[in-house]
C-alpha cells in the first residue's frame, strides 16, 4: 500500500477530491468512472478502483464460473491429447 495521502475533507455532498499525485500513479483523469469498495483488509478502508479494473475482474470471474459449470467428463475430453497414427 502507497503512502496516505490528505487529510482529505468529506464535502456536505459526500464527494472527496483525488490529489494530483495520486491521479497521476492511477492513470486517472477528470471524468474517469470508479469504483469505490470497501477494503476486505481493513475495516474501516476503501479502496478506488478504475471501472476497467472491475470490468476485466468480471469477465475473469464469468469465464472461471463457466469452467466451474463444465462438467469434468468435458474437461477431461479437452485436456486429452489427439492420437496419431
Amino acid at each position: 500500500m502507497s503512502e496516505p495521502h490528505g487529510p482529505i475533507k468529506i464535502s456536505a455532498n459526500r464527494q472527496i477530491a483525488l490529489p494530483k499525485a495520486l491521479m497521476g500513479r492511477l492513470h486517472l483523469q477528470p471524468g474517469d468512472m470508479v469504483y469505490v469498495l470497501q477494503s476486505d483488509s481493513e475495516q474501516h478502508g476503501l479502496v478506488v478502483v478504475p471501472v476497467e479494473r472491475v470490468s476485466e475482474w468480471v469477465r475473469i470471474g464469468r469465464a472461471a464460473e463457466r469452467e466451474r459449470a463444465r462438467g469434468p467428463a468435458e474437461r477431461m475430453q479437452d485436456d486429452a491429447e489427439p492420437l496419431s497414427d
